[in-house]
């Protein structure tokens, strides 16, 4: 393996790591009455670290698994950032960026269609993950003990669920 793709690599995973740390920090750092949508942050957060693991063990692997793991975290990492654009967006783009040559290189190293192929798949496979993952965390919400609040859940597959709190009472509608 080449310095190039180590230090690629390597840059991807601390730009990962530290954006997500950030992320963490900022939403911590944000007072006012809990939310009802109480997985979305830690699903993010360990979505970074997810695919900064991927790319760590990257590292480690044949030459032939590398497309793949490459190209899953830069797949989730480039269309996470997409999603993101009006909060961390531009900074998750920024750490795909060597995530993706690194990816290149990987493929260059092995050129073929196998090494394509495995690349695309794993992106798609990551990016579908990504997509159940929000799905699932926009769904489950969780009421304040107290208090009234009321809203639509996200979704990327249709309109999402109106929903009133009220003491704790979760409704949907």
């Amino acid at each position: 393996m080449a310095v190039a793709d180590r230090v690629l690599v390597a840059i991807a995973v601390v730009a990962v790591l530290t954006i997500d740390a950030l992320y963490l920090a900022i939403i911590r750092s944000q007072d006012g009455p809990p939310t009802p949508d109480v997985l979305t942050v830690p699903f993010v957060a360990s979505y970074l670290g997810l695919m900064a693991s991927l790319l760590a063990a990257s590292l480690f692997v044949p030459a032939g698994a590398r497309p793949a793991l490459r190209g899953a975290a830069s797949g989730g990492l480039l269309v996470l950032g997409v999603l993101s654009a009006f909060s961390i967006g531009v900074a998750v783009m920024l750490a795909a960026a060597p995530a993706i040559a690194a990816t290149v290189l990987a493929i260059n190293a092995r050129p073929g269609a196998k090494s394509v192929g495995t690349a695309a798949v794993a992106a798609l496979l990551a990016v579908v993950l990504m997509g159940a993952g929000f799905e699932f965390a926009w769904s489950h919400l969780v009421c304040p003990p107290t208090g009234e609040s009321g809203g639509t859940t996200a979704s990327l597959l249709g309109n999402g669920s109106s929903y009133d709190c009220s003491d704790g009472v979760l409704t949907y509608h």
